[in-house]
Parts: C-alpha cells; sequence; structure tokens
C-alpha cells in the first residue's frame, strides 16, 4: 500500500514538473508569437514605406511613349515608319532635317515590349501605391488613332486587355490578399469631357451639373457624380461597360467607332 502511494505521489511529482515546463514553453512560445507579430508589422510598415519611396524616386511623374505598328490602310497607302528605339528609354525619329532624338521613362514599340503586358508591367507598380493609400493618376494622350483606347481599355472583344482591366484584375487581387488585415471599400465614377461639357456616364438623363472640387482630405472629387459601389473584378467590369454605352463616339478615317471624348474612370479604394 505504502508502495502504490510512493508511486502515485512521484507520478503525481513529475506531471505537476511538466505541468509547469509546459506553462514555461507556453509562455515562451506566447512571447516569441507576440514578438513575430510586432516583426511582422514592423515588416510590414516598412515595405510599404521603402516601396513608396522606390516609386517617388522614379519620380512623381512618369511619362513613357509607346508606337503602335502601321495599319493596312496606311501600308496600302505606301508609309513606312519612321522611328528607331535604340534602347528602351529612346526614340529616335528620322525627319527631312536629320534624326531627332526624345528620351522617356520607358519606350515600347512594335519590335521592343510591344504587347499590352509589357505596358501594363511596369504600371502595375502603381496599384500597389493606390492600394497603400497613395493618389495614383494614369492617362493616355495623342492624336486621333494613336492607339490612346487600345492601350488603356484593349480591343472590342478584350482578347488583347488593355491597362483599365488589367487594373482591375490587380486592385481585387491585392485587397484579397490583404483582406485578413484590413476591410476595404471600392467604389466607381465615371465620366466624360464632351464639348468641354463634363458628362456623367452613369445617369443617361444628365440631370446633375458636375463640379470639380477638393473635399476635406485635400482629394479631388467630382461633386453631384453617380458613385457605385462594387465589390468584384466582374462587378466592376460590369459598370464600366454600362458606363461605356452612354460615351459619344463617331467614325475618323483612322477609327470606324473612335471615341469623341475625353474618359475619365475613378476608382475610389476605403480600407478599415
Amino acid at each position: 500500500g505504502i508502495n502504490a502511494e510512493y508511486g502515485a505521489a512521484e507520478e503525481g511529482e513529475k506531471l505537476a514538473q511538466q505541468c509547469e515546463e509546459m506553462k514555461g514553453e507556453l509562455k515562451t512560445i506566447r512571447s516569441e508569437n507576440a514578438e513575430l507579430v510586432e516583426n511582422y508589422n514592423s515588416e510590414r510598415i516598412l515595405r510599404k514605406k521603402y516601396y513608396n519611396i522606390i516609386e517617388d524616386m522614379k519620380g512623381k511623374i512618369r511619362v513613357y511613349c509607346r508606337a503602335r505598328p502601321l495599319s493596312g490602310s496606311e501600308k496600302d497607302r505606301g508609309n513606312h515608319s519612321v522611328i528607331l528605339s535604340p534602347d528602351e528609354y529612346t526614340v529616335q525619329v528620322q525627319t527631312k532635317r536629320g534624326v531627332k532624338e526624345f528620351a522617356y521613362d520607358q519606350v515600347f514599340t512594335p519590335d521592343t515590349r510591344g504587347a499590352q503586358e509589357h505596358v501594363f508591367e511596369d504600371v502595375k507598380m502603381l496599384i500597389q501605391s493606390a492600394v497603400d493609400g497613395y493618389n495614383v493618376c494614369i492617362f493616355a494622350y495623342g492624336q486621333t488613332g494613336s492607339g490612346k483606347t487600345f492601350t488603356m481599355i484593349g480591343d472590342s472583344k478584350q482578347n488583347f486587355p488593355g491597362i483599365a482591366p488589367r487594373a482591375y484584375e490587380e486592385i481585387f487581387s491585392l485587397l484579397q490578399a490583404n483582406q485578413k488585415k484590413f476591410s476595404f471599400a471600392v467604389s466607381v465614377y465615371m465620366v466624360e469631357l464632351y464639348n468641354d461639357q463634363l458628362l456623367d456616364l452613369f445617369d443617361k438623363s444628365h440631370s446633375s451639373k458636375l463640379d470639380i472640387k477638393k473635399d476635406k482630405k485635400g482629394m479631388v472629387v467630382i461633386q453631384n457624380a453617380v458613385i457605385k459601389d462594387v465589390s468584384s473584378v466582374e462587378g466592376l467590369q460590369k459598370v464600366f461597360d454600362e458606363g461605356s454605352k452612354n460615351r459619344h463616339v463617331a467614325s475618323t478615317k483612322m477609327n470606324a467607332e473612335s471615341s469623341r471624348s475625353h474618359l475619365v474612370i475613378g476608382i475610389v479604394i476605403e480600407s478599415t
């Protein structure tokens, strides 16, 4: 009886000792976990900071140049290309007075990095900055038929999607990756500048007068514009397609359905 009691007491002491050891280990693990979480948060903040410092170092304003291939009608008329791109930052134009050289932050020609994905590759980094809370603006400038719509939107069948649809995908991909850390709300407005008038593409009646103002946060906003909430890539693409149907179009010598207005798509990302 005594041996059994002694054995039970010894077993109890062992268990108590193991329990204390486990408490100590648990305390250490909790401490390490807290340290890991703190380090992770510090790294995340630093990543955001350094990432956007690098983007700032590239320049607040970046100018890219994209040259399209000759169209069928241009080839039929015997036209030929007069540009060369000796490197990814330079365009050389052959003129009657000799070669003129122009420098850009990036150059895209049919022969060098001319595909839609190449153009988006360099712009993609700005989508991360937008998700991080920075204001980002991407716009295309060029004469009629130079390929602005193709670059920004893509072809009508979306076999070659442009910057905008690729940006939609990237926005929601980044938001999904961060959904455990933050809650996000995405909204969109869509307007066109036509004959010096600002028109809301989500309001067919154009009943409200639109004004460009700055809000309390210092952000440029379009007062009275219809703003639609979206929660997915498909939802964003759907409202974009709806707005696009209300744009002013007319044929030109270069394009049967050329857009005769300036399109502005505003995507607002809010995080809490």
